[in-house]
């Protein structure tokens, strides 16, 4: 198999959702030789139940399979997570689609070869390192909050627990809040695997937007994930982040597509 760039990304991506399903006590996973399927509490058919193929010669009639099965059984949706442009994925798609599953969504999957441009940080904003069981609920809820305006329910994130001892020093994760005025308005977090520090869940209040917190927290999360180790750096940019991203010289390597297969 080759460990491609993308492919690496690709392996982060699903690496680190398995580390967060595993922050929700009442998720469900299943890790088998080639796939990975997580279901969490929320119950939302696109955001909280995935399926990810981890080994491009595992054939997608048997991943559709076993996918279908395990939702099936516990009554749910799920969404696919495909490599639009990506040779490996063709076939993928192709069997999805003709299977009816359905491109409900695509953003790009961008990556960063270094560290970012230092900025200045705006007048009264603090960048700081998650670090307590405080911080994990202010994290959360900054999530919500931020991911509403582009359409996530907000009950998704209601679950999550225990941010905290995953990004704790010596691990391989590092989340961060940005404080405007002493108060938490902004977030981010990398998760370092194969090589990648994999930028997640990055978001600001309304309220303190247009200050240059996406761009200043979303530089911490990457800079700490290349202190970590990483080779470079991935993240999937919704179309709120995609040009702060850009800015900041991370480019487009393919578009992840979304493929739903209904609750049964």
């Amino acid at each position: 198999m080759a460990e491609t760039a993308a492919w690496r990304a690709h392996l982060n991506l699903a690496e680190s959702s398995r580390k967060l399903f595993e922050l929700d006590p009442g998720a469900e996973l299943e890790a088998g030789e080639g796939w990975l399927f997580g279901a969490g509490s929320a119950g939302h058919p696109t955001i909280s139940n995935a399926a990810f193929r981890l080994d491009d010669e595992l054939e997608p009639r048997e991943l559709l399979s076993r996918a279908g099965e395990f939702f099936g059984e516990r009554g749910r949706g799920f969404v696919l997570w495909v490599r639009g442009g990506v040779a490996e994925d063709a076939e993928l798609i192709s069997t999805a689609e003709a299977a009816g599953l359905q491109n409900i969504y695509e953003m790009p999957e961008m990556t960063l070869a270094g560290r970012p441009a230092a900025l200045p940080l705006a007048e009264g904003v603090k960048l700081r390192r998650l670090n307590s069981a405080e911080d994990d609920e202010r994290y959360w809820r900054i999530a919500a909050e931020a991911y509403r305006d582009i359409g996530f329910p907000p009950e998704v994130f209601g679950f999550y627990r225990g941010l905290e001892e995953l990004a704790a020093p010596g691990g391989d994760a590092v989340a961060f809040l940005a404080d405007l005025d002493g108060v938490p308005v902004a977030i981010a977090m990398t998760i370092v695997s194969h090589g990648v520090a994999g930028i997640y869940w990055v978001g600001s209040l309304a309220e303190a937007r247009g200050r240059g917190l996406g761009r200043a927290i979303t530089a911490a999360a990457t800079d700490a994930g290349f202190d970590l180790g990483a080779e470079f750096a991935s993240l999937q940019a919704s179309p709120m982040g995609a040009p702060v991203y850009r800015a900041m010289g991370y480019e487009t390597i393919y578009d992840y597509r979304l493929l739903l297969s209904p609750a049964p």
